[in-house]
Formats: structure tokens, C-alpha cells, sequence
């Protein structure tokens, strides 16, 4: 009878643990992270970026950068993978690539809801 009532102490013992070790490991997520080259042309893109990119499933935490040409991405693995991430961006308009420092991501073939007012350094005037 004694072994009886150890076995059931300890039983409740172990399950208790198991089920403290499981909260812990739920309470630590293992996020990873991941930068890719975007092509962000303005400010008002990077914007954009940062509106949009936080709906995907999985993304914890992002930022944008219009001088790096880059998104940097904390997500959750177990939610979204990084291709799986890459084809989501791609189909919000922000089609990536890995980060290579220096390297320019090609113009983005989207649409542009606003007007730039700057100078271009070249004459339209053709004289023939």
C-alpha cells in the first residue's frame, strides 16, 4: 500500500514538472532573425513597409531602412519560415533577396500613389 501512495506521489511529481518545464519552454520562444535588400525609393515607402510587413503572420518585430535599402525582420519560426516570409513580402509588394551590404536591390514594379518634386539634372529640350 505505501508503494501504492509513492508511485501516485510521484507520479503527480513528474506531471508537475513536465507540465512547469512545457510553460518555460512556451514563455521562450526561439525568434530568429533575418535582413533582406528591398527596394525602398523614399521615405514614404519605408512607410508603407512599415505598415504593411507587421501583418504577416509570424513577425514579431521589423525595421526599415531607405539608406541600407533593407528590412530587418524578427519572426517566428515556428509560425512562418524565412522562404515562406520572402514569398509573403513579395506578394505585399516588396519583392527581397538576402542582404549583401553595397548591392542595390532592382526598382520594384509597383505602383507609386504620390508625386516627387525634385530636379532632375538633365534637359528635356531636344533641338534638332
Amino acid at each position: 500500500m505505501k508503494s501504492i501512495k509513492f508511485l501516485m506521489v510521484l507520479a503527480v511529481l513528474v506531471s508537475a514538472f513536465t507540465f512547469n518545464a512545457e510553460a518555460q519552454n512556451k514563455k521562450k520562444k526561439v525568434m530568429e532573425e533575418a535582413k533582406f535588400s528591398v527596394y525602398l525609393h523614399c521615405d514614404d515607402e519605408k512607410k508603407k513597409a512599415e505598415a504593411v510587413v507587421p501583418t504577416i503572420k509570424g513577425i514579431k518585430d521589423m525595421k526599415a531602412s531607405v539608406e541600407e535599402q533593407s528590412l530587418w525582420i524578427k519572426f517566428d519560426p515556428a509560425k512562418i519560415s524565412k522562404e515562406d516570409l520572402m514569398k509573403a513580402l513579395e506578394k505585399k509588394g516588396f519583392p527581397v533577396k538576402d542582404f549583401k551590404p553595397g548591392e542595390k536591390p532592382a526598382a520594384a514594379a509597383h505602383e507609386h500613389n504620390h508625386e516627387h518634386n525634385h530636379e532632375h539634372g538633365h534637359n528635356h529640350n531636344h533641338q534638332h
